[in-house]
């Protein structure tokens, strides 16, 4: 009886977890894909169609530079965008999500970007070239409120050295 009992509750636990994983995932994945879209329209404002960041957020970008809620965020990447940003376009190419418990998940993603055009940096040095590749690897994490996920944090790491961003930190 001990035994059967164990198998019902075990099943239970099983059907539970896989029912909101399957749910969970499928949302967690289209803020990602919101995210990707965000990115190739050039639109750092993650409002509207975009509202993809928790008010909390944090980002750290591949030089170490962090900024510490959704208004900084917004704010550096449209000034990062006006400057560098739009003349990239990304691909996400493989995105990984593991869920650390019901209202937490933690996602990777291998991005590839592509320069669509020559550019300066903001010192005025040169930037990166058309055609150009670089490859980052991206960590978040999500967080659900209110049965909406939003990303709380994020932390690009450059895995192409050749295609190294501008350092203000010098």
């Amino acid at each position: 009886m001990k035994s059967f009992a164990l198998l019902i509750c075990n099943l239970m636990i099983c059907c539970t977890i896989w029912g909101q994983t399957l749910g969970d995932e499928k949302q967690v994945r289209s803020v990602i894909q919101k995210m990707e879209d965000a990115w190739n329209a050039h639109d750092y404002s993650f409002e509207g169609k975009y509202d993809i960041l928790d008010p909390n957020a944090v980002l750290i970008n591949p030089v170490g530079m962090h900024w510490k809620n959704k208004t900084e965020i917004v704010k550096a990447m449209q000034a990062f965008g006006n400057t560098m940003f739009k003349y990239e376009s990304a691909k996400y190419n493989k995105v990984d999500v593991h869920f650390l418990a019901p209202a937490v998940a933690l996602v990777t993603i291998q991005i590839t970007g592509m320069v669509d055009q020559d550019y300066n940096l903001p010192d005025g040095s040169k930037g990166r070239s058309k055609g150009e590749p670089g490859e980052d690897l991206t960590g978040l994490t999500l967080v659900k409120k209110n049965n909406d996920w939003k990303i709380t944090s994020l932390q690009v790491t450059r895995i192409d050295a050749k295609a190294a961003p501008f350092n203000p930190i010098k």
